[in-house]
């Protein structure tokens, strides 16, 4: 995260939220993760940072005692009806489906009565395929483990690209789109690394028989795309399907009830055509995007913050978000506008 971003986060934590959630046009918190964990996970720690138990559970007990918890039924309700969000309330959401869910997460939002949705990718239940960008994690960690940073010459050839340090290295393997993940492999079998290996001995992601269970006790299961990819990088008959085929999947395997989606990576790039025709091809009850509590309603769709930065503070962050969109409405920006 950027300094100055840091600095006004910083700035707002020094704000009583019991001030700031009363002046802020914000009704309901839309607070985004992928895991928890205290382990530095190899499939996952040279990507992003993460959040740790302490830390979390921490963030949830500030949470409660500011807001209280709503299920994602209420919004999606009050979003169809054109009624307002529940005031002063939060929705937790978690992207991909980590085992980190069923192990950590859910025990604790159990514990203190607070639900969620747990959104995931069909292609990597039960851990029947490798996600690419974990891959990248892993790579970049073997590298690391066997010292190998300095064979740049290597790396150079198989990214046809003038890699000159360790750190450019990094920043061309994160580059990596499902449009050249062979590279991953190429250079995994030059290190004579196998990622099936830690696949099979990690099982990273959830398991069917753990997704019902979470659906037994009261979470909800949303679709968060069939496989993650770049939708940027799709046409639009493959965007459409990633969004409708991975909806269909959570309602005849997992849960048939409502239907929630999360878009991958981001929902800035696509037109209001894409979403004109996803209304007409699939009855979708609520979509999720990350444009930082940006109002959508209009497209039945809610925009999430990133809360997992660890070097946040909690109390500054909430305060952010709150001020951010309290001025975004006084310059009439608050709104996502699609071409």
């Amino acid at each position: 995260m950027k300094w100055l971003k840091q600095l006004y986060y910083h700035s707002c934590a020094a704000w009583p939220t019991s001030v700031v959630k009363h002046i802020s046009p914000v009704r309901t918190l839309f607070p985004y993760h992928h895991l928890v964990s205290d382990e530095a996970l190899p499939h996952i720690k040279h990507l992003y940072q993460y959040k740790n138990i302490k830390q979390f559970t921490a963030d949830v007990d500030f949470l409660l005692k500011h807001f209280r918890p709503v299920a994602v039924s209420d919004i999606a309700d009050a979003i169809q009806h054109n009624k307002q969000l529940p005031k002063h309330s939060f929705l937790f959401t978690f992207d991909d489906g980590f085992r980190e869910v069923y192990d950590i997460i859910a025990p604790i939002l159990l514990q203190k009565g607070v639900p969620a949705v747990f959104f995931i990718n069909p292609a990597f239940v039960d851990n029947a395929a490798i996600f690419y960008r974990c891959k990248i994690s892993l790579l970049i960690d073997e590298i690391i483990k066997t010292g190998r940073q300095n064979s740049l010459h290597i790396y150079s050839n198989l990214l046809q690209k003038d890699i000159s340090s360790f750190d450019i290295l990094k920043a061309e393997l994160k580059k990596i789109n499902p449009t050249n993940q062979y590279i991953l492999d190429d250079m995994a079998a030059e290190l004579d690394y196998s990622y099936v290996d830690y696949w099979q001995k990690q099982q990273p992601f959830l398991t069917t028989i753990q997704i019902k269970e979470l659906d037994q006790k009261g979470f909800t299961i949303g679709a968060h795309s069939w496989d993650h990819p770049y939708y940027e990088l799709l046409n639009r008959e493959q965007q459409l399907w990633q969004t409708t085929a991975s909806v269909k999947y959570i309602s005849e395997h997992i849960a048939d009830g409502w239907r929630y989606f999360s878009f991958p990576h981001t929902d800035a790039i696509l037109p209001q055509a894409f979403f004109d025709q996803l209304k007409a091809d699939a009855k979708i009850d609520l979509l999720f995007g990350i444009q930082n509590q940006k109002e959508e309603y209009q497209n039945y769709m809610v925009h999430r913050f990133n809360a997992e930065r660890p070097e946040v503070n909690t109390k500054g962050q909430v305060n952010g978000i709150l001020l951010y969109m309290m001025l975004e409405k006084i310059l009439g920006s608050h709104k996502v506008k699609r071409i």
